[in-house]
């Protein structure tokens, strides 16, 4: 587990979680409230439009990005919304969370089995202590703590 991770908070733009996921490298980040409470996961890959049929044209293909049609060759459209628009509106918020407790086959369970890159660890108020990556995975495995 990493503990104390890199977070995003309510209420801030997709453009500051954007921002440090992409100073950090990360592909997500885990959205709490100012108490440090754990929210959500935001994911890089929620921030992409996305291809989508037009209604009434279903033959006719856009980029949606959230509930906004968004024009491919406006960079403009993409940062106002990205400026704009607060992370709680967009996080995940079904992502399993796991307790420092779980045993090694809980949480292989919850973040292999279910397809999760990355899964919050809460503490029994349900605040943010920790993250579990694929990657601490691999490397415990490996004997690299």
């Amino acid at each position: 587990m990493t503990p104390d991770p890199l977070t995003t908070r309510k209420g801030e733009t997709l453009w500051v979680a954007a921002e440090r996921m992409l100073a950090h490298h990360y592909g997500g980040l885990p959205v709490v409230d100012d108490n440090g409470l754990y929210l959500g996961v935001l994911e890089m890959d929620d921030l992409l439009p996305r291809p989508e049929n037009i209604p009434g044209a279903p033959d006719v293909l856009a980029l949606q990005l959230f509930d906004r049609w968004v024009d491919e060759h406006s960079i403009n459209d993409f940062e106002e919304i990205y400026r704009t628009k607060p992370v709680e509106e967009v996080m995940r918020t079904e992502v399993p969370v796991l307790k420092p407790e779980d045993p090694l086959r809980v949480v292989l369970d919850k973040l292999i089995e279910n397809l999760y890159r990355r899964m919050p660890v809460v503490d029994e108020e349900g605040k943010l202590i920790g993250i579990i990556t694929r990657g601490d995975l691999l490397r415990l495995l490996m004997g690299r703590e």
